[in-house]
């Protein structure tokens, strides 16, 4: 995972593993290592890294500078190697540096022993000084090293698990790293016999081919496809332009919108988070091919079972870009055999060794059984045939067992097949409390994918100590939250409706749990009773599942797959597949109805008491309500076709109430009481024209309106509502205003306006102290701004331009504020009275500049402004602010950036900015008409008449852009740059490379009575004469004499045309005596590959070449450079101020270069004043500057 972004700093590693060899090699830090590698965090251990015969110290010493992050292991004996005290002591002169981070841990040793030395680390450092009593300076090094290490803090074992504590150093190693990481996927750390199973695909991945690869990982269900294809694409990801991997294809498929939530997270990886939303396939299919094709990507698809989605993907090649690679993993070989063009690797099960050894971590926590279970162990791990999943579930319901335990675990065994995993994972559903088995099935059957939440809201009611739980059940590893949802293997939910199933296998009216076909079956026969609990009836899943079926029947006859359900589509409807835009049902004689054509009655209901969640998809139910069950907790009832809720609907014991994409015009007439009643969601009902009467719901946390666009008011009763949290708005579009009430609301924490482009936000009072106001005043207070708002037409008329916002339309306490595509001509001054807020999302709005006012938002950290066309500047940001993007700002000019701690975010905050000027006290570029003319002549340039005309088009780094127009100049970090064109250097640079130059050497010769200004340097390239020929140029300074050494990229750089040359003039200036006579000065200029963000490069005009060589286009034009030549001259200062003048110094030519080191550079301000505040001295790498604002980590 090496970093992409730094071209100074060349990190091989990300992470150095310090330790003593014989107290943890083997053990916890052979562990600790596999942990890292898996997670893709390239890690260097010496016996892997160092090869024999090496030089081994001078190999650490390289190997720590080189990586990001040093990981120090402390065990007992540690101190009593000098070996780890001099690596301690150089790691710890590293860390004097911005870039490098330490994390201490301490592993069955006491952080105070460390910090004090005392213990067994005094006994260590006594040895220490008996041995070198003449060389005392060298131990106190070694104290000095153990104390500030110790105070950084870091991780301790203590009483946890070494599994357990080995996981938490990876999340938090990989969380100090960048972005990068993050887009890692988790694998269980338990790993075993990994990584000769993952060889081959590494190998294929990094085949350097240009064609577009599709290797496809089968083999049965459990055997750890889905681990070899993460942890491949975890340790090759960063190599690619752009990834993704999209998990559980095939039951995500089969949600309603499953392939557009695919879609969706596509485009979202592939664009760095910054994807536009799409609402159907066909429009998802658009995006894709254009976000693909122009550069290479890795993507993954996990668990493919359909055919037509795998020759859809196969066809998907002639839009990817070269050199791009797709990996499938999927249980069907049948798949397969159709298709000679893709890599194959089969994954078999592990041997007996690695499948004792992964049964072990999960049973014991260790990589060996316990003591007196070998025996016991042996035969449950042949049981298991090898297979992951069975041996580490087993394993985890066996933790902690007594022995009697395990014997009646191997009376229940078998040997494994496919068909026979279930019986081995039943023995660890078997050994759970019997609450934990009702949860267990419960989200098996209703909650798998839901929101982890949500999922605890719902539960919690259901009389289940859910957290604890849903922990027990990760403990057990039979389930598996994935960022905020609840997950588990396929294998895992099949077994638990398997269960279901066996309760009554002829008449599913008497099981706790039903689902689908036997749903349908229930309500069609009225069979329903009082044991069932919860039921689920998809009719979109339903066609599907049967759809599939009937299509597959006969011999060789092709499956296909049925598009996810949309209400508004016609009834002649397309079966799509992923990525294929061609129509295939009428492939099919067979039919199946793709309507609900079955009608169900509501008294299939009536014997249903107990029934508490009742999960409906698009199912149409007639009859009266008042025989409907009474004791309902959850009610998602998607497409419910009625206008309103009929009155004797019992509702009063509801916690949840979906009534999504419903007919709902009304939602019911007069008031209702709903107690209970936590989250109510009536997204995408088209028809709803006004919200309910609230003031019923005193316990509703979360209201959900999103897209419900002719929505044209929420009740004022809305203020009544003291729990709310949550409140989206999203897409309403005709919402014109909202309530007065609204900022009453004192818990809301969260509300989003997002796409509410006719929302008016009216002028009103202030409420003054509201959080001392009691509710009764502030009713009255709110009453009264009421009156005074609307009864003013003035609200309505005046342009939005004029809306005021206060406290008394927002809640005062909110922390994230979304108003997106809001069409707001101007953000209200008085939004910075929202001290609490802590996210604000400003994007795609037509203002043309942001509040002065900002700094009242003083818990501000992430502000937002994509597509904000018309904005022109952002100002001066509260200092709390973290993150900022302001992507496709097309009009921006400048940024005040006030902000030291985003110099490196900014990078990636200001792309496709095509008219940014200036970033203060980064950059800025400006005409040469406006440029002081004594700065022209410091330059070197005298004669602008005959240059003032000349246009060139500039590419900004930056913000990945081209401009044309006049010579403009550039300052940057006390460099000032002019671009022109030209063939060769000037005259008046007496000191040139020649032909296979690439280094100059100067001495400066003492001179009495001038000063030394600074430098001055001119650089001429052109294109490359191929498309592998020529990168970006770089400009290396050095003064040998006093070990400073300077490397600039300029932020802007010209583009030259097909045979045409241009010329780079820069002007250095120092001013604390950086350059003095009688120093040596080298000067060399070097290409740069990475000298663009490719993990941004999503647009057609940015390419990368097979050896990894940036590009960028601009329509018929390729920016490929290849450096002529160069030259440098020196410039001095008179002290009697007669300006500047140049002066003759002896030259000396290298042939040949020595590469400046491109370790230890930091981010320098600017050549001379600016550097202190960027360069943090350190007593190895004094001097070494940086000098480049337009990479993220520098």
């Amino acid at each position: 995972m090496s970093n992409p972004k730094s071209p100074n700093h060349r990190y091989t590693y990300d992470a150095f593993l310090s330790f003593r060899g014989p107290d943890t090699r083997k053990g916890f830090t052979g562990h600790l290592y596999r942990a890292l590698e898996v997670a893709g965090i390239h890690t260097f251990r010496d016996d892997d890294e160092i090869e024999r015969g090496a030089n081994i110290s001078a190999e650490l010493q390289k190997a720590i500078q080189e990586s990001r992050v040093s990981i120090i292991v402390f065990s007992k004996d540690y101190a009593s190697s000098r070996w780890c005290l001099n690596e301690l002591v150089t790691i710890m002169d590293r860390r004097e540096t911005n870039e490098h981070m330490v994390m201490p841990i301490f592993y069955d040793v006491d952080p105070s022993h460390v910090r004090n030395q005392t213990g067994i680390f005094e006994e260590a450092f006594a040895r220490h000084q008996q041995r070198f009593n003449k060389e005392m300076d060298k131990v106190e090094k070694w104290r000095k090293a153990l104390r500030d290490v110790a105070d950084l803090g870091g991780m301790v074992l203590g009483d946890r698990y070494e599994s357990q504590f080995i996981q938490e150093i990876v999340e938090v190693i990989g969380n100090k790293l960048d972005h990068t990481w993050n887009k890692s996927l988790r694998v269980d750390p338990y790993v075993v016999g990994i990584d000769y199973r993952v060889k081959g695909l590494n190998m294929w991945l990094e085949d350097g081919s240009s064609d577009v690869g599709v290797a496809v990982v089968y083999g049965m269900g459990g055997i750890g496809k889905t681990t070899i294809a993460k942890i491949a694409y975890n340790q090759n990801f960063n190599k690619f332009q752009g990834s993704s991997f999209l998990a559980d294809i095939r039951a995500t498929s089969k949600l309603p919108n499953g392939l557009v939530h695919l879609q969706r997270n596509l485009l979202s990886d592939l664009q760095e988070g910054k994807a536009k939303k799409i609402y159907s396939l066909d429009e998802g299919i658009t995006k894709i091919k254009r976000a693909i094709c122009c550069k290479r990507v890795l993507i993954a698809l996990d668990d493919v079972d359909n055919l037509e989605q795998f020759n859809a993907i196969l066809g998907m090649r002639e839009w990817l870009h070269p050199g791009s690679k797709i990996i499938i993993t999927t249980r069907h070989e049948h798949l397969l055999q159709a298709h000679e063009n893709c890599a194959i690797f089969k994954v078999e099960g592990l041997h007996e060794d690695e499948s004792l050894e992964l049964f072990s971590w999960h049973a014991f926590r260790q990589p060996h059984p316990g003591e007196g279970y070998m025996d016991l162990s042996r035969p449950v791990v042949q049981h298991c045939g090898g297979v992951p999943l069975a041996l580490q579930v087993l394993g985890s319901s066996l933790f902690g067992k007594a022995a009697d335990v395990w014997k009646n675990a191997l009376q229940n065994l078998d040997v494994i097949t496919e068909g026979k995993i279930q019986k081995i994972l039943r023995i660890s559903f078997d050994s759970l409390q019997d609450q934990d088995k009702r949860l267990f099935l419960h989200i098996a059957c209703f909650f798998v994918g839901k929101d982890k939440d949500f999922s605890t809201i719902v539960l919690d009611e259901c009389e289940f100590a859910t957290n604890i739980g849903i922990q027990n059940l990760v403990d057990r590893c039979l389930l598996i939250i994935h960022g905020y949802k609840l997950t588990m293997h396929q294998l895992l939910q099949d077994m638990g409706r398997g269960i279901i199933l066996e309760e009554s296998p002829e008449d599913p009216g008497k099981r706790t749990r039903v689902w689908n076909k036997d749903a349908s079956n229930v309500l069609r026969k009225l069979t329903g009773t009082e044991t069932i609990r919860g039921l689920m009836l998809n009719i979109p899943m339903l066609i599907k599942d049967e759809s599939s079926k009937i299509i597959s029947s006969g011999n060789n006859r092709k499956r296909f797959h049925v598009e996810d359900y949309d209400r508004n589509c016609s009834s002649s409807r397309r079966q799509l597949g992923f990525f294929s835009w061609q129509s295939i049902s009428s492939s099919s004689t067979n039919s199946f109805p793709v309507s609900n054509e079955i009608g169900f009655k509501t008294e299939a209901f009536r014997r249903m008491h107990n029934l508490e969640l009742l999960v409906l998809d698009n199912v149409k139910i007639s009859g009266g309500y008042e025989d409907f069950p009474k004791n309902l907790i959850w009610l998602s009832w998607r497409g419910f076709a009625l206008k309103s809720i009929p009155t004797n609907f019992y509702l009063e014991n509801l916690i949840a109430l979906d009534l999504r994409n419903s007919s709902l015009q009304h939602v019911w007439k007069g008031t209702r009481f709903l107690p209970r009643l936590k989250i109510l969601n009536l997204s995408h009902s088209h028809g709803l024209v006004t919200t309910p009467d609230l003031s019923g719901f005193p316990n509703l946390e979360r209201l959900i309106l999103k897209d419900c666009i002719n929505l044209k008011e929420v009740d004022e009763s809305i203020g009544d509502l003291e729990k709310l949290v949550f409140l989206n708005l999203k897409d309403c579009k005709n919402l014109m205003k909202l309530p007065i009430r609204i900022s009453m609301l004192r818990s809301l924490q969260k509300l989003i306006l997002s796409g509410c482009s006719n929302l008016v936000l009216p002028a009103s009072m202030i409420v003054k102290n509201q959080s001392d106001s009691t509710p009764s005043d502030m009713k009255k207070l709110s009453l009264l701004s009421a009156v005074k708002s609307w009864l003013s037409i003035r609200s309505w008329v005046l342009p939005r331009k004029n809306l005021q916002l206060t406290n008394a339309s927002l809640p005062q306490f909110l922390k994230s504020l979304d108003m997106a595509y809001c069409n707001l001509l101007e953000i209200p001054n008085d939004l910075s009275s929202l001290s609490s807020l802590e996210h604000l999302d400003l994007s795609g709005n037509p203002f043309l500049s942001l509040s002065v006012n900002m700094n009242g938002l003083s818990k501000l950290q992430i502000l937002l402004l994509d597509d904000c066309t018309n904005l022109e500047m952002i100002p001066e940001l509260p200092p709390s602010v973290e993150i900022l993007g302001a992507w496709r700002c097309t009009s921006l000019k400048r940024v005040l950036l006030n902000l030291p701690n985003m110099l490196e975010t900014i990078t990636d905050a200001l792309l496709y900015c095509e008219n940014l000027v200036e970033i203060s006290k980064v950059f800025k570029t400006r005409p040469l008409r406006s440029v002081d003319i004594e700065m022209i002549k410091d330059i070197g340039l005298f004669n602008l008449e005959s240059i003032g005309s000349t246009e060139v088009k500039m590419f900004n780094n930056m913000t990945l852009t081209t401009r044309k127009g006049p010579l403009q100049g550039l300052d940057e970090c006390g460099i000032f740059s002019i671009f022109l064109h030209g063939s060769e250097v000037p005259d008046w640079f007496c000191h040139k490379s020649s032909m296979g130059v690439s280094e100059l050497s100067i001495t400066l010769p003492p001179h009495r009575n001038l000063k030394i200004q600074g430098l001055n340097a001119c650089v001429v390239y052109a294109q490359g004469k191929d498309r592998g020929e020529g990168v970006l140029p770089i400009l290396y300074i050095s003064n040998v004499t006093k070990g400073l050494k300077w490397t600039y990229l300029p932020v802007t750089i010209a583009f030259p045309k097909e045979k045409e040359h241009m010329l780079w003039l820069s002007h250095w200036r120092f001013a604390n005596d950086e350059l003095e006579g009688g120093d040596e000065i080298r000067v060399s200029v070097r290409g740069e590959i990475s000298v663009l963000d490719i993990s941004v490069l999503d647009r057609g005009e940015i390419s990368v070449s097979d050896r990894g060589e940036i590009r960028v286009s601009d329509r018929d034009d390729e920016f490929d450079m290849l450096t002529k030549e160069f030259g440098i001259q020196v410039v001095y200062e008179q002290n009697n101020n007669e300006g500047t003048v140049t002066e003759d110094i002896t030259t000396t030519f290298q042939h040949e270069t020595t590469t400046p080191s491109s370790q230890n550079q930091v981010v320098a301000g600017d050549v001379s004043a600016s550097a202190s505040r960027f360069h943090k001295n350190n007593k190895n790498m004094v001097g070494e500057y940086f000098i480049c604002n337009h990479y993220g980590d520098n």
